[in-house]
């Protein structure tokens, strides 16, 4: 009799070791999907699994961290948004301060602002491309159009110390 109830409580156990492990395994798993979303800046698509994975496992540290990491990356393309319809506006009205100001300082791109400040703007239509995010970079692309004629620009952005940079302003060709 004693026999048989510690080989029940034994197959119990392994029953609920193994379960343990492949919880572990999963939480990983839902760990590298909200890395995915995160670092692909899909802000939605975390936010609605941050959410699922709470109903079912409740506050775990790694929803604690990503919904914190989530709401920084909320913040962060906000101002990009708000960066580039500022430098839009004033393109329009013949001004490069704030991409100046926000222009990474390298050879070509001073070269490429030495050439945009000879450029009268108010001529132009300016279009901005919808923005695609990889980590922390931005890319979007400029169309500057007279109606005849359309320049095109690739623009990439980097995300440092809650700071936007242009590191690269290149005409494409």
């Amino acid at each position: 009799m004693l026999k048989r109830i510690l080989i029940i409580i034994i197959v119990l156990n392994l029953g609920t070791a193994c379960s343990r492990l492949s919880k572990k395994e999963e939480g990983e798993l839902e760990k590298s999907r909200f890395y995915n979303s995160y670092s692909k800046w899909e802000l939605d698509d975390l936010s609605d699994k941050l959410e699922e994975h709470k109903k079912v496992y409740g506050y775990t540290p790694e929803v604690i961290k990503f919904r914190f990491l989530l709401n920084e990356r909320a913040e962060a393309k906000e101002k990009l948004e708000q960066l580039i319809k500022k430098v839009k506006k004033e393109l329009v009205d013949n001004e490069l301060t704030t991409l100046k100001k926000h222009m990474s300082k390298n050879l070509r791109n001073t070269a490429t602002l030495d050439e945009l400040t000879g450029i009268d703007f108010t001529r132009y239509r300016v279009f901005v491309s919808k923005t695609s995010f990889e980590d922390k970079v931005a890319r979007n692309i400029v169309a500057l159009n007279t109606g005849e004629e359309t320049f095109y620009f690739n623009v990439e952005f980097k995300y440092e110390n809650h700071v936007w940079e242009v590191v690269k302003f290149q005409e494409r060709r």
